[in-house]
């Protein structure tokens, strides 16, 4: 069992009551991170109410830098993803495939434009990681089909604690193709579909903490994962290139090599923060045999290529809330940004103050003000933007609430979005703009909530407008940096739910309509209002816990949903129905047995967006033993 009524730290920076936060909020539970069956958080948040999957990969894997993501109110590039408190995105991505479940004591997520208090990329939301502080000791083994296999050790010495974690998948076949009436060269390349191979991935995973005492912290996590891909032709029909059905067009091997460091102080006189480092090298390598002419080489053409991203700085704020009817934060942040590919090496200043002021203005009315102001410096282009944010609560009575907000969002374009010069011979296929806008929102919102022991409801309906939201266009097999406008509008509501007799359950709707236009003179821009994603999302499950037995199952699906080609008119495409059933037998009080299914019947369902099909991986199991010592 959990509590229905967390306390959330993340939508106003400081401690506060779910219940009396003027924003759409969602806290994912250890117990319930583990009921989804996943062994990493990106499988795991497809679960969440109101987010949508976009896949590149089986098990949440992503193909080079492009990574699955979770798509919160349909901004694609519009999540912020967190480690307490610290952003982990790089050049608007981020991989939560390589972050494992087992290290993660909670997930606390803000649907809604977030910009003001935590900057460049929550136009969409916020998803702020809660790492666990004290690991247990204990080790895992799992073993399962498709070639899964998960070994994870704890430990525990005082202050210190480590863990590490292996998991490994084998070769599932053809999980994705692309679709050749949106071949961007027609003229040149071979007239066929081209699917992609995916032949196995490993992950490692190690974490380490220490608690230096009550208000002071270490974290220093090391992630690498190596993903296998092989890229083949088929269905050819023209006699000239029939004898290429089946031949590989190339092979690829993606490295994702990641050193996370932070440093966490708090509760010192109301002062809190963080300093951090980040730093994450993706290489991609790998042998090609034909042309896109479909010619093939006398030998093999080696390929290969790299980029590193890196972030440090600092976050520090202080809280004076010794005042019953008021609260004040303020806080200042400095991120140093640094990019370097083959054709780029880069870096820039971001600087950010940022505060709020939170008022009783009666015994059941709130009033909230806040506000932040950003600046870049040592980069070639220089930014600045101020962003502020209003919000309204009113208690209805002791266990619900209404609210209301309208708040500003603000997107740094990426150096990469900028920067990236496609040539001959390089892996690189964006081609940036160095005259980008940086991108700015309008979103507004309002809310119902109430909870008591056994329930929670939540409501909310929202609209947003942003100008300038940055995109691409296709042209000759290259993607071009551009801005566009976009929209969009719905309703969400959820229900959770928590018997005497051992069940929880919960369910949650999402209805909206994300559409952009772009306004580039370019023939492959799409200068009309296209739709995106789709229109409604529905997420829900049950679980039920009996002395030594526990079992749970839940779903996610996408409905009256859409492909969106980048320099074509969106089609319509087949919903998807994400499913997952976890069944744990506890013999005693230091050991587990537990068995995850994930895609139970087995659907091969298109989990992407756009005009390149990735299916949902095949239905897969992991049975695992855990023992505590």
């Amino acid at each position: 069992m959990y509590s229905l009524n967390p306390v959330v730290v993340t939508a106003t920076r400081y401690e506060k009551s779910d219940a009396e936060i003027p924003a759409a909020t969602q806290t994912f539970t250890e117990e319930q991170i583990e009921q989804t069956g996943a062994d990493n958080l990106q499988v795991a948040l497809q679960y969440l109410d109101g987010v949508v999957e976009a896949g590149m990969g089986p098990n949440g894997a992503s193909v080079s830098s492009m990574t699955s993501k979770n798509v919160i109110r349909g901004v694609t590039n519009g999540t912020v993803v967190m480690i307490n408190g610290t952003p982990i995105n790089w050049r608007s991505l981020y991989n939560l495939e390589n972050i494992p479940t087992s290290a993660v004591e909670r997930v606390e997520v803000v649907r809604g434009g977030g910009a003001v208090l935590y900057g460049s990329q929550a136009t969409g939301g916020v998803i702020n990681i809660i790492t666990k502080k004290t690991l247990p000791n204990e080790v895992k083994v799992g073993l399962g089909n498709k070639g899964r296999q998960e070994y994870a050790v704890t430990a525990n010495a005082g202050d210190l604690s480590i863990a590490y974690t292996y998991n490994k998948w084998g070769n599932l076949g053809y999980i994705s193709s692309y679709d050749t009436s949106f071949r961007p060269n027609k003229k040149t390349s071979v007239p066929v579909d081209m699917k992609q191979e995916f032949r196995g991935s490993e992950k490692n995973d190690f974490l380490a903490t220490y608690k230096f005492n009550d208000h002071a912290d270490l974290l220093y996590n090391h992630n690498k994962s190596t993903n296998y891909w092989a890229y083949t032709y088929t269905g050819i029909t023209n006699p000239a290139y029939k004898a290429l059905n089946d031949q590989p067009r190339y092979t690829r091997r993606y490295e994702s090599d990641k050193d996370f460091l932070q440093f966490n102080f708090h509760d010192l006189d109301g002062i809190s923060g963080h300093v951090f480092y980040n730093y994450n090298t993706l290489k991609t390598g790998g042998l090609e045999y034909y042309t896109s002419a479909g010619k093939k080489y006398a030998a093999p053409k080696a390929v290969r290529g790299q980029e590193k991203n890196k972030t440090y700085g600092y976050d520090v704020q202080k809280v004076w809330d010794g005042n019953p009817d008021q609260t004040f934060l303020l806080g200042t942040s400095l991120t140093r940004e640094t990019f370097v590919n083959e054709t780029n090496d880069t870096g820039r200043n971001i600087i950010s103050a940022f505060g709020s002021w939170e008022r009783n203005l009666t015994a059941k009315d709130v009033l909230t003000l806040s506000g932040r102001g950003t600046w870049t410096t040592g980069g070639i282009q220089n930014f600045h933007n101020f962003s502020g944010q209003a919000q309204y609560l009113h208690k209805l009575d002791n266990s619900q609430s209404f609210y209301a907000s309208v708040g500003q969002s603000f997107v740094l374009p990426t150096f990469s979005q900028m920067y990236s010069r496609a040539g001959a011979g390089s892996i690189v296929n964006i081609v940036g703009n160095p005259d980008l806008k940086p991108q700015k929102g309008l979103h507004y919102e309002a809310g119902w909530k109430k909870e008591d022991t056994n329930r929670q409801y939540k409501v909310a309906l929202f609209s947003e407008r942003i100008k300038d939201n940055i995109s691409f266009t296709g042209s000759n097999g290259l993607w071009y940096a551009v801005n566009e406008d976009f929209k969009n509008h719905g309703l969400e509501a959820s229900v959770r739910g928590q018997e005497d007799n051992g069940f929880t359950w919960h369910a949650g709707i999402t209805l909206q309509d994300p559409k952009s236009k772009q306004s580039t003179q370019k023939k492959s821009a799409k200068t009309y209002w296209d739709r995106s994603y789709g229109r409604i999302l529905l997420t829900g499950g049950v679980g039920y816990e009996k002395e030594k037995w526990s079992t749970a199952l839940n779903f996610s699906y996408l409905a009256d949903r859409v492909q969106s080609p980048i320099s074509a008119h969106s089609y319509s495409v087949k919903p998807y129905l994400l499913t997952s059933m976890t069944v744990k037998y506890s013999p005693n009080k230091v050991s587990d047995i537990m068995l995850s299914i994930d895609n139970l019947l087995n659907r091969k369902d298109i989990v992407s967006h756009t005009s390149s099909d990735y299916y949902a991986t095949p239905r897969n199991f992991l049975l695992s033993y855990r023992y505590r010592f």
